[in-house]
């Protein structure tokens, strides 16, 4: 131990690695416990230097890079929206601060329960209708970054482990027949702002496809030949092998149509507003819903544009496909997965 101005610091070696510390103004005693209690989080190895022991807020913008490079602007977009509660809350804590410490961890759920509670009952909601499922998703954010942390060797414990996720109600909707020709009716009679969903609906329901794989499908991927549209494997959600979506006498004229309609364009739907592929669909999505009546209480009977995917599968079922069929022509897998459906 030395003393530099005012300040009394540790300064010592431990299996090949320094060890410098200020203990800030304090009495030479004081100094002395202080400079015990290092060397015994050193030995013990419960002590992070700096480097290995970042600020919160410093790897949370990190990680929200990589899944800006890795992820769907959808899941992106979600992960922005979860870390600025989690950046609220955690701040600039150091990743050792908050890794074992479970009473931050039931602060941070019990205070976005309070917050999300509030919310939903103003906007109309029964007690009992209270969701808490998006604290699950920035838990989820929070539980991935450390799971990064973890493996570069930056922290010992994930802290999500700490505390319980909400139960989930499976948000499943199947369409009637009656829906289906509701909604694509309703677009028709609707104005041109809704005409690119006419054509995604028809896609999404005759091909089971991710709305994602929709808005990424190129044109490259289509074969009319061969009557199929081959999703790499690269452009899916689980990354196994590439998906062979057969295109039938439905959609056959859609595509047809599409592909001279933008041949500007590497994608096969082109959002008229950017040259580009559509991101998102959500407002246009909902105004339909609610031209249509089908325009539910979000988390509780809300129709999401995933549903259509479902209703696809269900479809098939209903043609008396087989379960092997269906999972084959929605990209599972596994069986069970598709039997969920």
């Amino acid at each position: 131990m030395y003393k530099r101005n005012k300040n009394w610091c540790s300064d010592f070696w431990y299996r090949g690695e320094r060890y410098i510390k200020s203990h800030g103004p304090v009495s030479k005693t004081v100094a002395k416990e202080k400079d015990r209690g290092l060397r015994a989080e050193v030995a013990s190895g419960t002590y992070s230097k700096k480097k290995n022991n970042p600020l919160f807020t410093q790897t949370l913008d990190e990680h929200l890079k990589k899944s800006a490079a890795e992820n769907e602007a959808s899941s992106y977009k979600r992960n922005l929206l979860s870390a600025r509660y989690l950046r609220a809350h955690f701040g600039n804590r150091r990743i050792s601060a908050i890794e074992g410490n479970q009473i931050l961890m039931r602060q941070y759920v019990n205070k976005r329960k309070e917050e999300i509670k509030a919310k939903q009952m103003k906007g109309g909601r029964t007690e009992t209708e209270v969701t808490y499922t998006s604290i699950n998703r920035e838990l989820a954010l929070l539980r991935a970054l450390f799971n990064v942390l973890m493996k570069a060797g930056k922290a010992r414990k994930n802290p999500v482990s700490l505390v319980t996720l909400f139960g989930e109600v499976q948000k499943e909707r199947i369409l009637t027949y009656d829906e289906e020709d509701c909604i694509i009716e309703t677009i028709k009679k609707s104005d041109k702002r809704y005409d690119h969903l006419k054509d995604m609906v028809a896609i999404a329901l005759n091909t089971g496809m991710r709305q994602g794989e929709i808005f990424n499908l190129e044109k490259n991927w289509i074969d009319l030949k061969e009557g199929l549209i081959i999703v790499p494997r690269q452009a899916q959600k689980i990354k196994k092998k590439d998906k062979r979506v057969p295109i039938n006498s439905a959609i056959r004229p859609i595509i047809e149509r599409l592909l001279e309609e933008n041949k500007d364009s590497k994608y096969l739907l082109v959002n008229p507003k950017t040259g580009s592929r559509f991101t998102t669909i959500q407002n246009s999505w909902n105004g339909i819903l609610k031209k249509a009546g089908l325009h539910g209480k979000p988390g509780i009977d809300n129709l999401r544009f995933h549903d259509l995917r479902h209703t696809a599968a269900t479809n098939l079922a209903r043609a008396g496909k087989d379960m092997k069929f269906i999972a084959q022509y929605l990209g599972h897998t596994d069986v069970r997965t598709s039997a969920r459906y």
